[in-house]
């Protein structure tokens, strides 16, 4: 089997730890790590001896990138999601999918024009503060569950954040 040849946007703490989590998969190769800062993007690609770019388009319009994984600000999630898509890669995007509803459907309406798989990450369910939510549940441990309401707040709900949600 060939392996899925990925390019990485964003070289921050989630984009440095998917690229440590990549290099342990054998059907997985990372080609290139974009940030734009340089430095940043060098010591990310360092971890799996790849190429560093400071332009998203040079991992989005490489013809031998199979897929785009976004680990950038929530706010970018749907201009380089739809742009890579439409590039004909498959896309793995952190949570939030989008800050609106508009943008999350204009990511899904790419992906299915482009025929190309678009997975949002959903982080919470793999860590282990909240695995046992999941395991309560199916053991049945403290009964039926009947409905359960969580939030986190992200940096996303920060009114001085870059990537502050309006809504």
């Amino acid at each position: 089997m060939r392996k899925v040849r990925l390019g990485i946007l964003g070289a921050g703490a989630m984009g440095a730890t998917h690229a440590a989590a990549y290099t342990t998969m054998t059907d997985v190769e990372v080609v290139g790590i974009f940030s734009r800062d340089v430095e940043k993007a060098r010591e990310v690609a360092a971890l799996g001896n790849v190429r560093a770019v400071t332009g998203a388009r040079a991992l989005i319009e490489d013809g031998e990138v199979d897929a785009i994984d976004i680990c950038l600000p929530s706010a970018l999630h749907p201009q380089f999601a739809i742009a890579a898509l439409d590039h004909g890669k498959h896309v793995f995007c952190e949570t939030p999918m989008a800050l609106t509803m508009d943008q999350a459907e204009a990511m899904r309406d790419a992906a299915r024009r482009s025929g190309r798989l678009l997975q949002v990450g959903p982080l919470m369910r793999s860590i282990g503060a909240y695995r046992h939510l999941g395991t309560a549940v199916e053991t049945g441990t403290h009964g039926r569950l009947l409905s359960l309401s969580t939030w986190r707040l992200g940096s996303y709900l920060r009114p001085a954040a870059p990537d502050h949600k309006n809504h």
